[in-house]
């Protein structure tokens, strides 16, 4: 908080949530503006350092500097003695509740404690302490390492998770969210599987005279597209998880983890329950636990000759993961609502439902073609379709017979 001018003094206010209970505001009142500042610098250094103001004789710090546990060999560190501060306590609070039970916790770990060692050797121990300055600072570490951009911002990500989840807390372990800068990422082309793609993949890979046949593997690529479970979940796939599979309306749980609803029960779509029951008997009949007996990394192995089937290789995103994709195009091609939709692709955020449509295009998109639609120009009456009709009419204009015979046989012509 800045110096306030209080009469004829300057008032100095220092708010710390990771203080010392009892110091986490302190105000007090300088003579002068230099003094102030003075005093404020003292002030915010002995919190950082002790927790508290002033300073006992006998206090011990509440962390000793960074360099003290550096590895001699490498660039990593090893855990201090002593509490650091409010960075590394929000960072534990934050992967014990916000990533808990997420799949990501075990690679978000290490890259976050990467950037509390480094904040750290900045000196700043407390999330308080951090200014934009000291992010930059670890954006341009990572840069220097090599990183892309779009892992840096996922690393900024992390930051502010940590960051506002601290501040959520009760009390607070900070009193700012800091703004987190983003780098710029190259635009790529993101990839769906088209319908009539998954039906020549489809083919291909059923055709007995195919260089390539694996019809399990073309069950599990349908079974995606028709039903929108991730590539991870349908590999883990089994019998017990159908419900009412052979009645009129069958249900499938999901042993989803992504998620906090990635293990709601959906509805099975009928396209979806046909491959099932195919799925289902091939896995009987070979003594199978799973009706996808494969692991991510043959399922990637396998995806990688579709891939050069379609000729899209050189497309990143071109992943099985986008298959969903296909399935949001059929859903929103039926008609299903957006917010319909998230609740089958069990997304978090209905955004990303939205991020889905937005890519494969649909609805008010679709209707809009209506606009420049020609319809064909409705053909002219041939002549004497209504001759009683004209007749009558030239009666009416005070026409002698002689006249009105005429003029009949003159229609007829």
């Amino acid at each position: 908080m800045p110096i306030q001018p209080n009469g004829r003094k300057f008032l100095v206010t220092v708010n710390r949530a990771a203080a010392k209970e009892g110091f986490r505001r302190i105000r007090k009142a300088a003579s002068t503006r230099e003094a102030a500042e003075a005093l404020e610098k003292e002030i915010e250094t002995a919190l950082s350092a002790y927790g508290m103001w002033p300073v006992p004789a006998n206090q011990d710090p509440l962390a000793e500097p960074l360099e003290a546990y550096r590895h001699a060999d490498t660039q990593e560190y090893r855990q201090p003695r002593h509490r650091t501060g409010s960075l590394r306590e929000a960072a534990r609070i934050a992967l014990e509740t916000h990533w808990h039970g997420m799949r990501s916790a075990k690679s978000v770990e290490p890259c976050l404690w990467r950037m509390v060692y480094f904040l750290e050797s900045l000196g700043k121990y407390d999330l308080d302490m951090i200014t934009s300055a000291d992010l930059h600072a670890y954006v341009k570490r990572l840069r220097e390492a090599g990183n892309s951009p779009s892992f840096i911002n996922q690393q900024l990500s992390h930051f502010h998770i940590v960051n506002t989840t601290a501040h959520k807390q009760t009390p607070p372990l900070c009193t700012i969210v800091l703004s987190v800068p983003r780098e710029a990422t190259r635009i790529v082309e993101k990839w769906w599987m088209r319908p009539e793609d998954q039906d020549r993949v489809s083919t291909w890979l059923r055709d007995p005279k195919s260089p390539y046949t694996d019809a399990m593997f073309a069950d599990l690529i349908d079974f995606i597209c028709y039903q929108g479970l991730r590539v991870e979940e349908a590999l883990r796939l089994e019998e017990r998880q159908f419900t009412g599979l052979n009645g009129k309306d069958p249900w499938l749980q999901p042993d989803g983890t992504k998620t906090v609803n990635a293990q709601n029960s959906i509805p099975v779509y009928p396209e979806a329950a046909e491959v099932a029951k195919r799925a289902i008997l091939r896995a009987r009949d070979n003594r199978w636990d799973k009706l996808f007996p494969i692991t991510p990394r043959q399922a990637a192995d396998r995806w990688g000759k579709v891939r050069a089937f379609l000729q899209v290789e050189d497309i990143p995103t071109a992943t099985m993961k986008a298959l969903r994709r296909t399935f949001a195009w059929y859903a929103n091609d039926r008609g299903m609502p957006t917010a319909t939709l998230q609740r089958v692709m069990r997304h978090r955020q209905i955004s990303t439902t939205a991020g889905y449509l937005e890519l494969i295009g649909g609805g008010d998109l679709s209707r809009s073609r209506e606009y420049f639609r020609v319809e064909p120009a409705a053909s002219e009456e041939p002549k004497g379709s209504n001759v009683g009709e004209i007749i009558k009419a030239y009666v009416a204009t005070g026409a002698s017979p002689e006249q009105v015979a005429r003029f009949a046989r003159e229609l007829m012509v």
